[in-house]
Order: structure tokens, then sequence, then C-alpha cells
């Protein structure tokens, strides 16, 4: 009787997990259309480039696109050992709202992505910065949308979701769960809300869209300088600073191709474990263990009931079946709203979570050692 009833509390809290998860996913509001104000302001387009000779022709001629009447394009080569200066001579060659910058030297205590972008910012024009990753490629009206978002929800920094390129099985299998837990440990649905804590704030440096004057007030990105998660440190920056911070779902406005391969996404995704671990707290494993729970216990359970006799083992197997369904159904519609992808991956949505746990471990534990993680040639302490 007492295996039986526990059997059903446990996967009740987990089918009410899923439901929480996607109500809480629903309130995350999304770009609209945008309607251009009569005087619009100046934007300067700000896209920081290391050895990304693979996409950045994609992303400038994204750029370049914009239907917005008044912006410019700098791109900071940040010392690439590719073909990346070479395209961007040539694409600057044939439209003059481009202007390729080579940076400088990385100074001591500054990481790479974060001196690149104050190099741009410092040269910028714009009343407003949008600071783009290379691997990005926005649509025409991206620009647009974000000042109309910006000006209807008296924003100072608007951030978006991308729609996330997964082509790979590696990137399949790994990045919906990573997301996942990024979503997991910072309320993005509250941005919005006058009593939004700081340290709630999420900011995706894929895309950030931010008021030169606040920019400028917390000191850009030589606040940050040393901060491997600089989006996340930036947003929560001005936030405290008494600036409003707002986040959106922008699928239809910018997509991204992170990773390639295996290699890239392990990669990639050691070098965010530590910093993201530090700047999540407490949140980051409260995150973890609800994920990890969502995605074994009704197997737990449907094992448990399987072992046990009688009727106690049919509602234990039912009670984990039941859950387990109601995964399948939340990890589904999530492939398919917001990756374009298949429902039926969702049955391997958790092993693509151990495989990004064991991932981000092996990345923590590289930089309690003191060994740090590579990106890009460069070392992080992490």
């Amino acid at each position: 009787m007492g295996l039986a009833v526990f059997g059903i509390v446990i996967s009740v809290v987990l089918v009410g997990s899923f439901i929480g998860h996607w109500q809480r996913m629903r309130r995350i509001p999304r770009l609209l259309p945008p309607n251009i104000p009569s005087d619009p302001p100046f934007v300067s387009i700000l896209i920081p480039a290391r050895n990304e000779e693979r996409g950045i022709a994609r992303c400038v001629r994204g750029a370049l696109a914009q239907r917005y009447p008044r912006f410019e394009v700098i791109v900071v080569d940040d010392g690439s050992t590719d073909q990346t200066p070479t395209i961007l001579a040539d694409l600057a060659a044939t439209d003059a709202r481009l202007h390729p910058v080579a940076g400088k030297p990385l100074p001591a205590g500054w990481v790479g992505k974060c001196h690149a972008c104050q190099q741009a910012s410092s040269i910028a024009r714009g009343e407003w910065l949008l600071f783009l990753d290379a691997d990005t490629v926005p649509a025409p009206d991206l620009t647009a949308a974000l000042l109309c978002y910006a000006l209807a929800t008296n924003g100072d920094m608007v951030t978006i979701f991308p729609f996330l390129e997964l082509e790979t099985w590696a990137e399949r299998l790994v990045l919906p769960p990573f997301v996942a837990l990024i979503v997991s440990i910072f309320p993005f649905e509250r941005l919005s809300q006058p009593d939004v804590r700081p340290e709630e704030v999420l900011a995706n440096g894929q895309c950030i869209f931010v008021r030169r004057a606040a920019y400028d007030v917390v000191g850009g990105h030589s606040a940050v300088r040393g901060e491997v998660l600089e989006d996340v440190r930036l947003g929560q920056t001005l936030r405290a600073a008494g600036f409003n911070v707002r986040g959106a779902i922008g699928i239809e406005y910018l997509k991204v191709r992170m990773y390639t391969n295996a290699a890239e996404v392990a990669e990639g995704l050691m070098k965010n474990a530590s910093a993201g671990l530090r700047s999540g707290g407490w949140r980051s494993w409260f995150a973890m263990t609800i994920l990890l729970a969502q995605a074994y216990a009704p197997f737990l359970l449907m094992i448990t009931g399987w072992l046990l006799s009688g009727w106690a083992g049919s509602v234990v197997f039912l009670a984990g079946l039941l859950a387990w369904l109601a995964g399948l159904l939340f990890w589904g519609m999530l492939y398919r709203r917001f990756y374009h992808l298949n429902p039926l991956h969702a049955l391997l949505w958790p092993i693509g979570l151990l495989l990004y746990l064991l991932i981000a471990g092996y990345g923590i534990l590289r930089v309690q050692l003191g060994r740090g993680v590579t990106w890009k040639g460069r070392r992080y302490a992490g």
C-alpha cells in the first residue's frame, strides 16, 4: 500500500513539473513584427569574430541586409588565424556600411570576446548597440523588431533566444537539454517584472541589444572583462545599476549554428560549465536535480513496479509509465516548437541530458584541477 501511494505521489509531482515548465515557456514573450518610428535612432551592429571563416560571411551579409534605415556594421577580428580577415575585406569592398577592424592584442585579465566587443563599442556611432555572435544569421527585420520591443517595454537591454540550428546527432542530442537547464536556472519569463533581482537576469550573448547610454554608465564590457559568461554578467550588471533588461523568443528573427560536430559541442560546453555553475549558484544544483528526476525517476518507478508483485507493483509501474509519457509529450513539443525537429527525438532526451552533465562535469573538474579548458586556441580558467 505504502509503495503504491509513494509511486502515485512521485508520478503526480513529475507530471506537475512538466506542466509547470511548459506554462513557464508559454509566458516568455515573443518578438513581434516591427513598426519603425518615423525618426529612428542610429544603430551600430557589432560582431566579434575569431576564426569564424565558416560562418562570418552569412552573418555579415544578414547584418547588411537589415531593412532598418539607419545602421552600421562593425566587425572586430580578434586575432583570427584562418581566412576571416580576408573574407571581411572582400565584403567591405562591396558595402561601405561594413567596417572591419583588426583587434588589438589581448591584455591580461581580459576574455577575448569582451575585449573585441569593447573595441567595437569604442568606435560605434549608434545610440543603440546590437551585439551579435559571428555564428548567427539575422533576419532582415531583426534590428527593427528589437528596437520596437525595447521602446514598447521601456527596456534598456533586450536579449532573445534565437532559432538553434541542429544538424548533427551530437547537436540534437546534447544542446536541447543544455538549453533546458539554462531556462530552468534563470526565470527568463520574469525579466519584465519590476521586482526581478540581478542574480535572476539572463542575457544571451548571441544577441544583445542595448541602449548606448546605459552600456556606458556601467562601463560596457570592461565591467565584465574577465568573465567567460560575459553576457549574463553584463545583463546582471545593468540590472544592478537600475536599468531594465527584457527578454523574448526571437526564433523568427535570428538563427545560430553554435557547433558543427561532437568535438565542438564538448569543447564549447566545457568552457561554460564552471562559470555557469558559479553564476547560477544553488539554482544550478536545484535545476539539475529536477531535470534528472524528470528524465530518470519514471524509469526507476517502472523498474520498481516490475520487480514488485501484485497490484501494488502494477500501480507503481503505471505511475512511472504515466510520468514517462508526460515527459515524452513535453520534450517532443520542445523539439517541434523550438527546433523544428521530429518529436520522436524526445526518446533520446535522458541520454542527451546525461551526456551534457558528463561533459559539464569534466569541464568543471579540469577547472578545479587548474588545467582549464580550451576554446578557439585560448585557454580559459573557467
